[in-house]
């Protein structure tokens, strides 16, 4: 989600506009079941004012959302923002979010997320979110499933999508540590994740009915993880140069609440180098493993297909044990309108890799990777950290079109 307010604390007693740019997919992975959503929000310059004179204040907007994607059509809804500002908490002392979804494609989703840095006046932060969810062409193309399907991106044919319900929680504690030479920072993860899931009222001919894939019949993962991430990059929301590295393992097993045994552990590095060539370009690159191992339902199952790993291909395409993929984009900003203080760019981009099941060979995976490319527009207002992307990918199955806000990764 995007979410925008007036930040004091980033340039002293001067009113700045700062953007948070939390992932949806990550908070709302478990209950989307792999359905990617973002939104762009929409709205007057209704702001979150705040300057440092003020030692105890709180701020209330309502933000509209739209978005668009291939998976699940076109989305509409609402985010209630509340920012809690207290002098001698940074960036602010509680951010609270309500938010509210539907979509063309069956989807009707509520989430709520709380931030709160500073917690026990101490250097740690905690952000946890709430939300449930109901799916009418939630997506299934099989485990293990790599035969090539003719225009995999149509949904129109419903034998390979289904109906599900999904509820759950996340919890993340951070701990920062700041390096005194680079200004780095590394932060320590702490990580408890719930979520139960469940197909309902699907049809005997459709593909999940015919090959009941563990979690069929519906079933909750607990999991306790721990991580790290490592923060390197000259901007979160619009780097030109720098790295980012982020670790995690989860722990899921019966003893500890869960339906299933098993853990998962994913990494996720990326790279900016910058160059100028008529105008300064961007080389952008992601590399991201995802391992599961035990008895792993298939909503927690590693996958490749979406706007988030491998764009022109359908969302959860390629599920099994493993998911390996890389990105790579070159990005550029072509134009300024100062009049409305906007900024017009436009990014090529290469995706390739694949799943996998446990137990494969390195020749093996190399040899049936798949692949994307594509094209897409950039767009800033107001200020440079707000990107409104759409992008246009392209495989051997068909197109994929995605309309969001900030860049890939």
């Amino acid at each position: 989600m995007v979410f925008w307010y007036f930040n004091p604390y980033l340039c002293g007693s001067h009113f700045n506009i700062y953007l948070v740019h939390k992932k949806f997919l990550k908070a709302s992975l478990s209950f989307l079941k792999g359905a990617t959503i973002w939104l762009l929000l929409f709205f007057s310059p209704i702001a979150f004012a705040q300057t440092e004179t003020v030692t105890d204040s709180t701020s209330l907007a309502f933000l509209p959302a739209l978005a668009y994607n291939s998976d699940l059509g076109l989305i509409g809804g609402g985010i209630i923002n509340r920012f809690h500002y207290r002098q001698g908490s940074s960036p602010f002392y509680s951010y609270t979010s309500l938010s509210g979804l539907i979509s063309t494609g069956g989807l009707a989703s509520i989430s709520l997320f709380h931030d709160k840095p500073n917690l026990f006046q101490s250097n740690l932060r905690i952000t946890s979110e709430v939300y449930t969810s109901r799916i009418l062409e939630d997506p299934y193309f099989g485990i293990g499933s790599y035969q090539k399907i003719p225009n995999s991106t149509s949904t129109t044919d419903k034998f390979y999508y289904f109906k599900s319900f999904s509820a759950g929680f996340d919890v993340s504690l951070r701990y920062p540590f700041k390096t005194q030479t680079t200004g780095n920072q590394l932060d320590l993860l702490t990580i408890v994740r719930f979520n139960y899931n469940t197909p309902w009222d699907n049809l005997p001919q459709q593909l999940i009915s015919q090959e009941q894939p563990l979690g069929y019949n519906g079933g909750h993962s607990l999991y306790f993880g721990t991580g790290f991430i490592w923060e390197g990059r000259n901007s979160e929301f619009r780097p030109t140069s720098g790295q980012y590295l982020e670790n995690s393992i989860k722990l899921g097993q019966t003893w500890l609440g869960s339906s299933y045994n098993n853990w998962v552990f994913k990494t996720d590095a990326r790279n900016y180098i910058s160059f100028y060539l008529l105008r300064e370009i961007t080389l952008a690159n992601r590399f991201s493993f995802k391992h599961t191992a035990g008895d792993v339902p298939y909503w927690e199952l590693a996958y490749v297909g979406d706007e988030e790993t491998i764009r022109g291909y359908p969302s959860r395409r390629f599920l099994d044990d493993n998911a390996v993929f890389l990105n790579t984009e070159l990005r550029t900003w072509l134009f300024n309108i100062d009049a409305i203080e906007a900024e017009f760019g436009g990014t090529l981009f290469f995706d390739v890799g694949r799943s996998f099941p446990n137990g494969e060979s390195l020749q093996a995976i190399a040899k049936d990777l798949k692949y994307s490319f594509g094209f897409g527009g950039n767009a800033s207002f107001f200020t440079p950290d707000f990107v409104l992307r759409a992008d246009m990918g392209f495989s051997d199955e068909g197109m994929g079109i995605y309309f969001t806000a900030g860049y890939m990764f």
